[in-house]
């Protein structure tokens, strides 16, 4: 597989965040994928997991969200992005910056068959002057 291409889907997988595109999002995800953020956690399956994700993270209209890259590193059908993601509840005064490291490995129609995201507790801080927060991942699991 081209660099390029991994590295598109990669980028493209920011933007989606960045500009909270959900249809974006998803249409990089294979049918049959899995997504463990963070890893070890119970993985999110196919287009309905990827869903539940992306709506679980979404689920206050107030919330914001910023993707803030470090790095993006290719090889073959494989990739890595750095990245902070800004969390930012203004009208709480709540504030959290995760630095999270994911990896995506591609399917050969170039769509992402496993990502995996890597934070720990350490990744974790809260902004200067606002208060931290902590959602609940499983809330984001069925029921």
């Amino acid at each position: 597989m081209k660099p390029e291409v991994v590295r598109n889907v990669l980028e493209s997988y920011i933007r989606a965040w960045a500009t909270g595109d959900r249809a974006l999002l998803l249409s990089l995800f294979a049918s049959d994928c899995e997504w463990s953020d963070p890893v070890g956690t119970p993985p999110f399956k196919g287009h309905d997991g990827v869903a539940r994700f992306w709506d679980f993270a979404h689920q206050d209209t107030g919330r914001q969200l910023v993707p803030k890259i470090h790095r993006i590193v290719v090889c073959a059908n494989e990739g890595i992005v750095n990245f902070t993601m800004q969390v930012r509840a203004p009208q709480v005064n709540q504030g959290l910056d995760l630095n999270i490291t994911d990896r995506f490995v591609l399917n050969e129609q170039g769509l992402i068959r496993i990502a995996a995201a890597y934070w720990d507790n350490g990744c974790l801080s809260v902004p200067e002057g606002m208060e931290g927060f902590a959602p609940n991942i499983e809330e984001a699991y069925e029921k």
